[in-house]
């Protein structure tokens, strides 16, 4: 009888819990901002929120898909039947043109997570020479880009691209590339560029050559009059699926994608589990996994998984890492045709 009373007394117990169940009400979920102007500044909008159920809800992260949109939130509980808030700010500098932006909300209400988008049409400012090469270098030579970005380019082959350089040093300047690896190929025209004048610069990555699937970056040297300079060059590698049987591809799953660690130090650090899975009909190789910030690592240890198995990405922070926000993206390559590089955000601080 004892028994009977445990059991029927945690059956009561769970019953209430199933029943004391926060719920996040948006009356709406979009938010078009029409035609905006860039030289007006950020603009926002409050997304409201009322909660529809008999538990406190309390958000746990607020997450943006881009830079250029800063999320605000209520940060106490919001009680049964009162209202709270998500503002998103979005920034249109240097971003003419149509936009639409989600923000996920993730929370202990009912539906845990919740996405919410912003849109709308920035109307560009009148620009400026310095607006078509934003990024100044040391050298006083400015770029369209703050590196040289090679984008994506199938493993095997050779991508080439072609950038502008201005000449924004008040000189005439001799350019040129030396030592460069056998897979790099830089050359500008004129090498001579005078004050005020632009430049062709064309570069090349062959991937035959050198490269690993996903991202990589590499330091060259830029040499201006005799000066050298370091210049970051980037390609991401991809697999060619062309001949690929789609329906008895391999396939990645993940069973969660974003991770608040909290907060961390350097002598007690964070880590988390995520477990992916081969949800495809062949085995799935992980070619890589790697993280955007030195103060996370990520690995996993097996290197193929057979259709229905499953593995754990270990996240885990450095030993020493410097104090300040986290917001790490670990990339994972495969062999997946339908998502050949799975991203899982790893975020919080370090103090």
């Amino acid at each position: 009888m004892k028994i009977k009373g445990i059991l029927l007394i945690s059956w009561l117990i769970t019953s209430l819990q199933l029943l004391s169940q926060p719920v996040m009400y948006f009356e709406k979920e979009l938010h078009d901002f029409g035609t905006i102007k860039e030289t007006d500044g950020p603009v926002a909008h409050n997304f409201q929120f009322t909660n529809t159920g008999n538990a406190p809800i309390l958000i746990k992260s607020v997450e943006a898909s881009c830079g250029c949109t800063s999320p605000e939130w209520s940060r106490q509980p919001v009680l049964p039947g009162k209202t709270g808030f998500i503002k998103a700010t979005f920034d249109p500098k240097d971003r003419p043109g149509f936009f639409n932006k989600s923000i996920t909300v993730s929370s202990n209400a009912k539906n845990a997570q919740i996405e919410l988008e912003i849109k709308g049409t920035v109307e560009a400012r009148t620009r400026t020479i310095l607006d078509e090469y934003p990024y100044e270098l040391p050298s006083g030579l400015r770029l369209p880009y703050d590196h040289l970005s090679l984008l994506k380019v199938k493993k095997g082959e050779e991508k080439t691209a072609t950038y502008g350089v201005y000449n924004n040093s008040g000189k005439t300047v001799a350019v040129s590339f030396p030592g460069l690896p056998p897979h790099i190929r830089i050359s500008i025209a004129p090498q001579q560029i005078e004050a005020k004048k632009t430049a062709t610069l064309k570069a090349s990555y062959n991937t035959a050559l050198h490269g690993e699937y996903g991202l990589n970056e590499e330091i060259v040297t830029l040499l201006v009059d005799g000066k050298k300079y370091p210049l970051r060059v980037s390609v991401t590698i991809e697999e060619d699926f062309s001949k690929t049987d789609r329906a008895q591809a391999p396939d990645i799953t993940v069973d969660k994608k974003y991770t608040n660690f909290g907060q961390a130090t350097g002598d007690r650090q964070a880590s988390f589990l995520y477990k992916i899975t081969n949800s495809g009909k062949a085995p799935l190789k992980i070619h890589r996994i790697y993280t955007n910030d030195n103060r996370v690592t990520a690995e996993i240890s097996v290197r193929e998984l057979k259709p229905g198995e499953s593995a754990d990405v270990k996240a885990t922070t450095t030993k020493g890492a410097k104090p300040g926000k986290v917001a790490c993206l670990i990339s994972v390559i495969t062999n997946s045709p339908a998502n050949p590089d799975t991203g899982l955000r790893f975020y919080g601080e370090i103090k």
